[in-house]
């Protein structure tokens, strides 16, 4: 053959591939398209699953409400422009010694809701059977967070009101101490007004006259709460003058 024709047979054009090889190219690409498409639609869900979420966290003693964010894994502390929920879910220092466990996450706001208030009222529950006045101050702290929570079940409604029943008892107390400690205050001053030269002299010594009568039913009242005294046990009732062996209000006619 001349060098011509050596040439041309050394250059020859590329089989042209088969329609099977074609058909089978596009297969490949269409399943790799579908997969990507699969993992990204699956860490989406997981993504938008995980924002709605709700966890409860304990960071360095303190135990925080903290919302999940728009990826598949990852969590924020809870933050809010509504001052009822931030005071609702604000961190919280449990009483030493308290074992909160591991991190805890709810699908939802009603699940956050009604484990937030188990622990609440375990606490609160803890510090009442003590009587002790700083612990029962705690405990209405646990319960005023408790009342805040909208997610309860109706079972749950129902324990806190009588917690809030229970408690009501030593803040009652409470209150009649200070009312007492303040009525006597009131008297001592009225006494010095009434005993002087003062103006007012007329008036703080009928104020006297209307305000000691309440003291004593006041401190009687207290008694009834006194700390250590038996549940249901009645009153000391103050002695009449028969009683004493005096004679009766009308002379004993």
């Amino acid at each position: 053959m001349s060098e011509g024709g050596e040439t041309r047979g050394a250059f020859r054009l590329p089989a042209r591939r088969s329609r099977g090889e074609r058909g089978a190219g596009l297969r490949g690409l269409l399943v790799a398209v579908a997969v990507v498409s699969l993992v990204a639609l699956v860490a989406y869900l997981l993504a938008e699953r995980n924002a709605r979420r709700w966890f409860l966290v304990q960071e360095d003693g303190t135990l925080y409400v903290k919302k999940g964010v728009l990826f598949p894994v990852g969590s924020l502390p809870f933050k809010t422009d509504d001052p009822e929920l931030a005071r609702a879910y604000a961190p919280l220092t449990p009483p030493p010694g308290t074992k909160l466990g591991e991190e805890r996450a709810f699908d939802d706001r009603a699940a956050l809701d009604q484990a937030l208030y188990e622990m609440l009222a375990r606490w609160a529950r803890g510090d009442v059977a003590t009587e002790k006045p700083e612990l029962v101050e705690r405990a209405l702290s646990w319960l005023g967070r408790a009342q805040r929570l909208q997610g309860l079940s109706a079972a749950q409604q129902d324990d806190l009101k009588k917690l809030r029943a229970e408690s009501g008892y030593f803040e009652a107390r409470r209150f009649l101490d200070a009312a007492v400690d303040a009525l006597r205050q009131a008297r001592e001053r009225l006494q010095l007004a009434a005993g002087s030269s003062s103006s007012h002299a007329g008036d703080a010594g009928e104020a006297l006259k209307r305000i000691d009568p309440a003291i004593d039913e006041i401190f009687q009242a207290g008694k009834l709460l006194a700390p250590g005294r038996p549940a249901h046990e009645p009153a000391p009732v103050p002695a009449t003058p028969e009683a004493q062996g005096g004679p009766a209000p009308d002379g004993g006619r």
